[in-house]
């Protein structure tokens, strides 16, 4: 550990050497603030590894730590492993160049909100669960719904209900199978 002075004070004194070797490279999906910060990182592991008994004075360490540094994530930004992220388009990008634009997620509608057709049918299918006079279910399948919606278990319910689990399982298929039949 280099023991001359503080970490605030080193990262303050390398503050532009780091900056300027950061400017030497591209990492692809990165911006140049994420090389300074990976330069910082490099230069931090040199502040806690550095000995001077092995006879390299802290700048020639800090030098070769942060161009290491440097290179494993401009190299690792490169790897298929990270294509999705490096590919990726950011929700707070705005459309367009006007300074008031909105961004790409306010445009982006998601869920059965969006189509009024999909909201009618979740609003009847609402209907027939809470209905205890529909016939859409039948007495089982009501119990068995309704010991679902209080986080019950297939082998508590059975228990409650007198069934055996394939019972209880069967009757949950014919559930969806029934709510699926609605959407």
């Amino acid at each position: 550990m280099y023991t001359d002075k503080t970490i605030e004070e080193v990262l303050e004194e390398y503050k532009e050497t780091v900056r300027s070797k950061a400017g030497l490279y591209f990492m692809l999906g990165a911006e140049k603030d994420d090389l300074i910060q990976e330069g910082m990182i490099g230069l931090v592991k040199a502040y806690n590894t550095y000995d001077a008994a092995k006879g390299a004075s802290f700048s020639t360490f800090a030098d070769l730590c942060i161009n290491r540094q440097l290179i494993n994530a401009v190299k690792a930004s490169g790897r298929q492993k990270y294509a999705p992220l490096n590919m990726a388009v950011s929700l707070d990008r705005p459309i367009g160049d006007e300074e008031d634009a909105p961004s790409l997620g306010h445009t982006l509608v998601a869920g059965y909100d969006s189509d009024p057709e999909e909201q009618v049918l979740f609003a009847e299918l609402m209907e027939l669960l809470a209905d205890p006079g529909s016939s859409f279910f039948s007495e089982l399948e009501k119990k068995v719904l309704e010991l679902l919606l209080e986080g019950r278990k297939y082998k508590e319910i059975a228990e409650i209900l007198g069934k055996t689990p394939k019972q209880i399982d069967n009757a949950i298929q014919r559930i969806r199978n029934k709510i699926n039949s609605l959407l």
